[in-house]
């Protein structure tokens, strides 16, 4: 997740209309670090986890390779919630240069 001072400084210079429908998109897009450590311990073999935060690529090659033979699979355990951090951030900034002040 991106920490509360990260978003709070993305919304810095925010009208309060930008900031509301800023925090509401973001709310309706992220997704849950740890529904994704979830479906990474229970289905990551198949890159439900990957495919689940937006790493579609990602997804791929793992339900390709049976999550690399397993050590991906495992690995990610360790490594999802990150990644799940690293997208909802990105996610953040996109909405925020949709909506940005002008």
């Amino acid at each position: 997740e991106p920490s509360t001072i990260e978003l709070l400084q993305i919304q810095e210079g925010m009208t309060d209309q930008q900031r509301m429908l800023f925090v509401t998109q973001y709310n309706s897009e992220r997704k849950d670090r740890s529904v994704a450590l979830v479906l990474s311990i229970m289905l990551g073999t198949f890159g439900v986890d990957r495919f689940y935060i937006g790493d579609i690529k990602y997804g791929f090659i793992k339900l390709l390779t049976l999550g690399a033979l397993g050590i991906w699979y495992l690995a990610d355990w360790f490594m999802i919630m990150g990644a799940a951090d690293k997208k909802n951030f990105e996610k953040a900034q996109k909405i925020f240069f949709t909506i940005k002040p002008k």
